[in-house]
C-alpha cells in the first residue's frame, strides 16, 4: 500500500491577497477594475430613468468605449443598467430602483459626511 499524501489544495498555497483575487468578494468585484467605479459613479450622478449608449455612457463616465463593453454584462447582471427594447443603436436606462445604487448613494453620503466631519 501506498503511503503518499493527497495532493495539497492550490488553495492553500496561494497568499491572501491571491485568495482574495481569486475569490474576489462582491466588494472587489465592484472596485477590482477602475473603469467600473468610475460607470458606477457617472450612474450614481444620472438621474432615474437617464437613458445612455454605450458610447454616451463611455463619455459620461471618462473611461473607453472598449471599458464599457467589457463590463456592461456586470451592469446588466447587477441591474444598475436595463436595455431599453427597441431601441437603435442599442440604448441602456438607468434603474430608477436597483438596491444597488441606493447602497452606493448611501455609502457616498456616510463617506463624505465623516470626511466633512
Amino acid at each position: 500500500m501506498s503511503s503518499q499524501k493527497p495532493p495539497t489544495d492550490p488553495v492553500e498555497n496561494l497568499s491572501m491577497d491571491e485568495l482574495r483575487d481569486e475569490y474576489p468578494s462582491g466588494w472587489r468585484i465592484l472596485v477590482q477594475n477602475k473603469s467600473v467605479g468610475y460607470i458606477l459613479d457617472a450612474l450614481m450622478d444620472a438621474l432615474p430613468g437617464s437613458e445612455f449608449t454605450k458610447s454616451e455612457l463611455a463619455n459620461k463616465s471618462g473611461v473607453s468605449r472598449q471599458s464599457v463593453y467589457s463590463h456592461l454584462d456586470l451592469l446588466l447582471v447587477l441591474g444598475v443598467l436595463e436595455p431599453v427594447e427597441d431601441s437603435s443603436p442599442e440604448r441602456y436606462r438607468v434603474n430608477a430602483d436597483n438596491e444597488l445604487l441606493e447602497l452606493l448613494h448611501q455609502v457616498n453620503g456616510v463617506v463624505n459626511e465623516r470626511l466633512t466631519d
